[in-house]
């Protein structure tokens, strides 16, 4: 038996000032969207018997209508190839009350769409498997419904299905406000293969468990990371990750001020980021342990200007008073309003044209204020 694993595909999620020069929309919205995309044509080709998707179908639980029509046309060419497909709500796309009601009930009426929202472990068998699936449950735990699964006697082939970060030797989570977590040591050894979701890097967890990470980079802390689906062929026992063309994240080599003048950390960053190719590409440049004399006479704006030909440049300057005070106190840093700013309005569950409007009025005052 051949399946295909997919995870934490975020549809809905936008973030930056950027639009799609096509779509009109959101630049990185539709990156996710094409990234989603490209992760079912690849699936179709691979002519599985079985496609999982283990969770985060949408960014949230009330995605807008862009996110809901194209992952209704993706599950719609899933369902017309004749595929079995399993999926399962995770906690990005769980309602925290049961009478809101789970969006996945949109793909109820598919052929062959199998989607699964409600708490508890539901078995669904596809040919000679039985998948045994748990969406995102706070009441009951994952923990105790992870422990309640065991596989069917009935069947040659047991699968289980889960969104949940699990901790043993490696943690595997995302620091999120409503993750679950369980310890390795319940998941059992039986399962023919473990299909988890929430982890956005591909990983193995056990022999038979893996992630398959998320389609898209969603943060810096993933810039480093191959994504993609994966195939598993349960006769030969392999594994393998087919990556995606996705959009370059690139996290830059911190750049040490310590020492240094204004005028050196302008050229030593200028010679840093021109020696990469940023193009269209999201940027990130770490300045740390800028003295406050250096700080004060820095020119922001042309530090700003050297990333102009990125999708998206993001300028982090950690001064050295900060970052010897995080070090005692242990406090998480927080960067310049400007960019604070931008992170708090591309997370706003709001329209793209609202999200503009209020960067358009806001950024230009606190830039203002950081120069």
């Amino acid at each position: 038996m051949r399946l295909v694993h997919i995870s934490d595909t975020h549809l809905g999620f936008s973030a930056y000032s950027k639009l799609d020069p096509v779509e009109g929309i959101n630049q990185r919205e539709s990156d996710v969207y094409r990234a989603f995309a490209q992760a079912v044509d690849k699936a179709i080709e691979l002519e599985p018997d079985l496609v999982i998707h283990s969770g985060d179908l949408f960014d949230t639980v009330r995605p807008q209508n862009r996110a809901i029509d194209l992952a209704l046309k993706q599950m719609i060419k899933l369902s017309q190839a004749g595929i079995e497909t399993v999926l399962i709500s995770g906690n990005h796309s769980t309602p925290r009350l049961r009478e809101t009601g789970s969006i996945l009930r949109i793909f109820e009426h598919l052929d062959h769409i199998h989607p699964v929202h409600e708490p508890g472990v539901t078995a669904i068998v596809v040919g000679d498997a039985t998948v045994q699936a748990i969406p995102h449950s706070v009441t009951p735990s994952l923990s105790s419904l992870v422990r309640s699964a065991k596989p069917s006697k009935d069947s040659p082939i047991n699968l289980l299905v889960l969104h949940v970060g699990v901790v043993g030797s490696r943690v595997y989570n995302m620091d999120e406000f409503n993750e679950q977590t369980v310890p390795l040591g319940s998941i059992e050894n039986d399962w023919d293969y473990v299909a988890l979701g929430h982890f956005h890097e591909f990983a193995k967890v056990t022999d038979r468990a893996y992630y398959s990470g998320s389609t898209e980079r969603f943060g810096f802390g993933e810039a480093h990371q191959d994504k993609g689906i994966v195939e598993v062929d349960l006769d030969s026992h392999s594994i393998r990750l087919h990556r995606l063309p996705i959009r370059d994240m690139l996290d830059l080599e911190a750049l040490d001020a310590q020492g240094r003048s204004s005028s050196e950390i302008l050229s030593e960053a200028r010679e840093r980021v021109s020696a990469s190719a940023i193009d269209d590409k999201v940027v990130r440049l770490v300045v740390k342990n800028v003295a406050s004399d250096a700080y004060r006479s820095l020119d922001i704006a042309s530090l700003r200007r050297l990333g102009g030909s990125a999708l998206h440049f993001e300028l982090k300057l950690e001064r050295a008073e900060e970052t010897e005070k995080e070090e005692q106190a242990g406090d998480p840093h927080i960067g310049l309003l400007a960019d604070e700013f931008r992170k708090y309005i591309a997370s706003l569950d709001i329209p793209d044209e609202k999200k503009s409007r209020l960067m358009a009025l806001g950024m230009p005052y606190l830039e203002r204020e950081e120069e």
